[in-house]
């Protein structure tokens, strides 16, 4: 087996900057040094200043594209291997500077494979590391070995038991009571299937009846229950135990939490796959904006045409009322994706909210919503409008969710006003409240964390943690109450915006925000 050096150096450079951040969070979770760049000029600039071991690149960077990065990278540093992504999975041309190509559609899984394969290439086979010895001796020593090896596993980072082959859990470390929440006293001598979840009744036996056979597992993916209810995506690496004469008599399992991994794998497909949408919803409302002129021409034609009766020139006007409704869909769509680039204008707060709400027009109303708005004051702020946008639309959005389950009432109050903190900063709030379900008492800690979610399958857990990085990087603030009172229960969330916003990027929050 080839080992990786952990100090491992990698570039990724691409202008996609949701992309770029979970991209690193994966390989930094795999044990890389991660170096970012967004344009093709940043990164030949880091990749000349810094030994880099490998390149991963977007292939469009703007202006520039990868496959041109790569012929100077080549031209620098021809060992150094290149792999170029694509947003695609047609094939670019200039490929010959690249070791290898992937479409971003094919998930980190096989991004992570290739760049070990490429990396493997390079390093010379792995010479043994000394460590503990296969066998333990049976001298005066070995109580001095036993209780090493016994401190190592009570230490180790990872959760650590071992059970008979009837799945009896007798040991348990410290890591283990941390990761599933059971303390030594309350799990020892108990099943092991404690720890499974309802639809994987047979994991376990199925797994013990392989480890009779001396099989190992190693590295396999499943997922387990915590004391709390909590599931756990895991890691297992299990091996059979012997005895003195060889005889297998029960098992060793290693296992590690890997749920953020997960999620942040989930993340980076989900966020690939919007970029994707984004474009392509943002070219189908460019292409429409030309039909639609043509059309409200003809419509004008008609509706001024004396040869046109009165019943029929009211079906032209209410065709034209119809066909503005369309001309204001596109112009906010378009608006959502062409202000990824941050710019401080002017922005009417009123404005934003009123666009997201023509949005989600029709799902409101399918969900029989009753929208109420109190305005009060300018409500203008100095700010980024795309970023802004996506604040309100996210908030919006979530308690429309929140109202399929209970409610029926929306409320968005925008008004100047002071900072609670600070009486003499002066802005704008704004207040969107729903009375749906309200949220439980275990997620209100949580619900602003990287990855956390309560959507299930359907969520990414970045929503609110992107918007409260948007609001304190515009040198606002965010917040929110809820409860769960019968009859009285809702969510209300409070979102404050000074005059003037801040200076740092939500990109730049983002890549610079350590979750916990």
């Amino acid at each position: 087996m080839v080992v990786i050096p952990s100090n491992t150096t990698i570039l990724c450079v691409d202008d996609e900057a949701s992309g770029l951040y979970f991209r690193k969070l994966i390989l930094e979770q795999h044990g890389y040094c991660v170096l970012t760049a967004v344009s093709a000029s940043e990164g030949l600039d880091i990749f000349r200043a810094s030994d880099v071991d490998l390149v991963v690149t977007d292939h469009l960077l703007g202006r520039g594209t990868g496959t041109k990065m790569a012929a100077e990278i080549r031209s620098i540093k021809p060992e150094v291997p290149i792999i170029v992504l694509s947003g695609t999975s047609d094939v670019p041309e200039g490929l010959e500077h690249a070791d290898i190509f992937l479409s971003k559609t094919e998930g980190p899984e096989k991004l992570l494979v290739e760049i070990q394969t490429l990396l493997a290439r390079r390093q010379p086979a792995a010479k043994p590391t000394s460590g503990l010895p296969a066998t333990m001796p049976c001298d005066a020593e070995s109580g001095t070995s036993q209780a090493l090896l016994a401190a190592i596993v009570e230490g180790s980072d990872d959760a650590i038991l071992s059970k008979t082959l009837e799945g009896i859990v007798t040991s348990w470390n410290r890591a283990a009571e941390h990761m599933y929440g059971y303390s030594s006293e309350e799990i020892v001598g108990k099943p092991v299937s404690i720890l499974l979840p309802p639809d994987r009744p047979n994991e376990v036996r199925d797994i013990l009846s392989r480890l009779k056979r001396g099989e190992r597992l190693k590295h396999y993916e499943t997922s387990r229950v915590a004391k709390d209810g909590h599931q756990l995506n895991v890691s297992l690496t299990i091996s059979p135990i012997q005895d003195a004469q060889g005889r297998i008599v029960g098992a060793s399992t290693i296992a590690r939490d890997i749920t953020r991994l997960k999620m942040a794998e989930q993340a980076l497909r989900n966020s690939e796959k919007l970029a994707v949408a984004g474009r392509m919803a943002a070219t189908v409302a460019h292409e429409i904006n030309n039909p639609i002129e043509s059309v409200s021409n003809i419509l004008y034609l008609l509706e001024n045409s004396k040869a046109v009766d009165e019943t029929s020139r009211g079906f032209v006007r209410a065709a034209q009322e119809e066909l503005k409704r369309i001309s204001q869909i596109t112009k906010v769509t378009l608006g959502f994706y062409r202000n990824w680039e941050r710019r401080q204008v002017q922005v009417k707060i009123s404005d934003l909210v009123e666009d997201v709400l023509t949005l989600y027009s029709r799902k409101s109303a399918s969900l029989g919503i009753s929208i109420e708005k109190h305005y009060r004051g300018e409500g203008i702020v100095t700010g980024d409008a795309g970023e802004l946008r996506q604040v309100f639309s996210n908030l919006i959005l979530n308690a429309m969710e929140a109202l399929t389950k209970a409610g029926s009432r929306l409320r968005i109050g925008i008004f100047d006003a002071a900072d609670w903190k600070d009486p003499n900063l002066r802005g704008v709030r704004t207040i969107i409240s729903d009375n749906g379900p309200g949220i439980p008492l275990d997620d209100r800690a949580l619900i602003f964390d990287p990855f956390y979610t309560t959507k299930g399958e359907e969520g990414t857990g970045v929503g609110l943690w992107v918007s409260r990085g948007i609001v304190e990087n515009h040198g606002g603030s965010i917040s929110f109450k809820t409860r769960l009172t019968p009859q009285h229960s809702g969510t209300a969330f409070s979102v404050f915006l000074p005059l003037v916003s801040g200076v740092n990027t939500a990109s730049q929050h983002a890549a610079n925000h350590n979750p916990r």
